[in-house]
């Protein structure tokens, strides 16, 4: 019997006009996406299957009207369920932008906030966002589309503070991991060893990876790899040509930056050039 091979397409959206915030959205059928994590947040809403991921060392399943919220550093992954496809739609703030809209909401939001929990019930919310996104894809009235978005935001924000959003992650890390983290951070561009690592912090390099590896989700050189994309996609942003970009953020070329993007977020460089303010088809794959 013929069977039918997985389809899988994604979508990026940028406005300029909406704080430069990212917006994507997932049609996967059967796909799975490796730990990683963003420099941003990831605010989701799933609209049709179930996403079945890793999140905060747990296994979470989000269903249709869900929605999914990982924090900027948040190791995480994100998979189908076989048999089930996915539909999902998400939003991506970074830190800064996520105060500046909530300053905008009359919303105090501190330096290091987090989202209290991975997944969210709220079928009321989950249809605002919905009304939201849909804006977007028909490319509505731009002043429905900010209403919507501040209607959106101000709900979720107002109901996580309820919630009691609290710190989490370097606060209650081993202090070694967390200048291990730091040190990666400020070093992404350079050929760093792990004996240079483990120097920092008087381990041997085999009990390094072990702890980094316990705390974190990932080993100390997929950390490094992540924090080169996550700097590429923001030169990507600034203008940066893709080589160029690729360069500044320590790969020896454009294509190691295109392979490490289609992996973990199953898009491409010039996605990012060509995003702006519209909405676009940016891969598909069968």
């Amino acid at each position: 019997m013929k069977t039918t091979a997985p389809h899988n397409k994604s979508e990026l959206w940028h406005s300029d006009k909406l704080f430069a915030i990212d917006f994507a959205g997932y049609q996967l059928s059967n796909h799975s996406f490796p730990r990683h994590f963003h420099d941003h947040y990831v605010i989701e809403l799933v609209l049709a299957g179930a996403d079945h991921f890793y999140c905060e060392g747990k296994m979470y399943t989000a269903g249709t009207d869900h929605l999914v919220l990982i924090n900027p550093g948040e190791v995480h992954t994100g998979s189908t369920i076989e048999g089930v496809s996915l539909h999902y739609v998400s939003l991506y703030p970074g830190p800064q932008t996520l105060r500046e809209v909530a300053e905008c909401l009359g919303i105090y939001l501190p330096a290091d906030f987090c989202f209290s929990q991975p997944v969210l019930s709220a079928a009321t919310l989950a249809k605002r966002f919905r009304r939201f996104f849909q804006s977007f894809q028909k490319d509505g009235p731009q002043m429905e589309q900010e209403e919507l978005f501040y209607s959106c935001m101000s709900s979720l924000l107002q109901k996580t503070g309820r919630e009691k959003a609290f710190l989490r992650g370097s606060h209650s890390r081993d202090p070694r991991v967390n200048l291990l983290v730091d040190y990666l951070r400020t070093h992404y561009k350079e050929d760093i060893s792990l004996q240079q690592m483990a120097a920092l912090v008087s381990l041997n390099p085999f009990h390094l990876v072990r702890l980094f590896h316990r705390c974190i989700g990932i080993t100390p050189y997929e950390y490094l790899l992540i924090t080169r994309i996550e700097q590429a996609k923001l030169l990507l942003r600034q203008g940066y040509q893709v080589q160029q970009a690729a360069l500044a953020a320590g790969f020896y070329d454009s294509s190691h930056l295109y392979r490490l993007l289609r992996k973990f977020g199953s898009i491409s460089p010039k996605s990012f050039l060509s995003s702006k303010g519209q909405y676009c088809t940016i891969f598909t794959a069968s």
